[in-house]
């Protein structure tokens, strides 16, 4: 996918001038991250969220969010200091870039009625949507109002908004849940999942050069499709709430399932549209699997999975990184 902010235009040369100056930063970069990053998004929340209840609610689903890995935040920070970025106040646009993801998860998890386990959706749905459209504002806010250099955080805000509008159309399709082949499921997952990766990346890197990098996109976009086919695997393999067979989930390996069937498993394509009950499917989890070995499911999933990541590879070897960055970066995309 390509992506227009605004009605600017931005060149992929611009940032590489400062690599030689890259290896100043590299030692704290991702020392203290999460915990820096928590302070900043629970001192945010606190200024915002004025009435105490809603205040309350939202701290709880954010010291449910710092126990996940917080890879969107460290990926901003990781791409500010790649560029030469000094300033410490990256941590705050670091914290909006998790809120705003956040607020993108509990979103969905509303839409998609499942995860029942995660706090919000101990909620009423419409008090978590108005914490996750609080939470999406207060992000724009932390960008504009971070104090850096007034033009770098209107470009950063701009993207955010932008990259949440392209997310919104890819969650849209996948909702709709009407992809009709992989080509159409790989434009939904640039448009959702990888948009955010993308926007997470590309925010350090324009607050830290002032410049847009085809490079930096290109290489995130795809490290998001690779994670995203990477999901999809794992639910189809776990057999509960949310697997993708169970749910009819049109996703990479189940559309490879469906065009790979023979007559003899036609039962398959009979549930997937709506002639068969998961109570009729329910007790043929051993089948299921069985059929997925025969027809190579998992393993062209994989493959598919591996070559997105080995893009993201090539992608990022083009950039010239010295190779402490390319380490910290590899280890964040584990």
């Amino acid at each position: 996918m390509e992506y227009v902010i605004g009605h600017y235009s931005y060149g992929a040369a611009g940032g590489q001038t400062n690599m030689g100056h890259m290896n100043q930063n590299r030692g704290d970069t991702m020392a203290g991250l999460a915990e820096r990053l928590g302070q900043e998004m629970r001192e945010s929340l606190a200024a915002y969220f004025v009435l105490p209840r809603l205040q309350e609610m939202a701290q709880a689903c954010l010291e449910e969010k710092l126990q996940e890995s917080l890879l969107f935040g460290k990926m901003t920070v990781l791409h500010y200091r790649m560029f030469a970025g000094e300033d410490e106040r990256i941590y705050r646009a670091a914290a909006a870039v998790e809120l705003m993801v956040l607020s993108l998860d509990m979103i969905d998890d509303v839409q998609d009625k499942d995860n029942k386990s995660v706090v919000w959706n101990g909620y009423a749905p419409e008090i978590t949507l108005n914490l996750a459209l609080g939470m999406l504002m207060i992000a724009q806010r932390l960008l504009l109002e971070g104090g850096f250099d007034p033009e770098r955080a209107r470009q950063s805000a701009r993207l955010l908004s932008m990259q949440v509008l392209t997310a919104v159309h890819g969650q849209t399709l996948d909702l709709l849940n009407e992809i009709p082949d992989e080509e159409a499921y790989l434009d939904m997952v640039s448009q959702k999942s990888a948009a955010l990766l993308v926007c997470a990346c590309m925010i350090g890197t324009m607050l830290a050069t002032g410049e847009w990098m085809e490079q930096v996109r290109g290489y995130a976009e795809q490290l998001g499709i690779a994670a995203q086919i990477k999901n999809d695997i794992r639910d189809l393999a776990n057999w509960d709430n949310k697997n993708d067979f169970l749910n009819r989930k049109r996703t990479l390996p189940t559309l490879f399932l469906l065009q790979a069937v023979t007559d003899e498993d036609r039962w398959i394509l009979d549930y997937f549209e709506g002639r068969l009950t998961m109570e009729d499917v329910l007790h043929r989890r051993d089948e299921l699997e069985a059929i997925m070995e025969k027809t190579g499911t998992m393993l062209y999933s994989s493959v598919r999975m591996r070559t997105h990541y080995y893009r993201f590879l090539d992608l990022l070897g083009e950039l010239n990184l010295d190779v402490g960055w390319q380490e910290e970066m590899l280890a964040l995309a584990e």
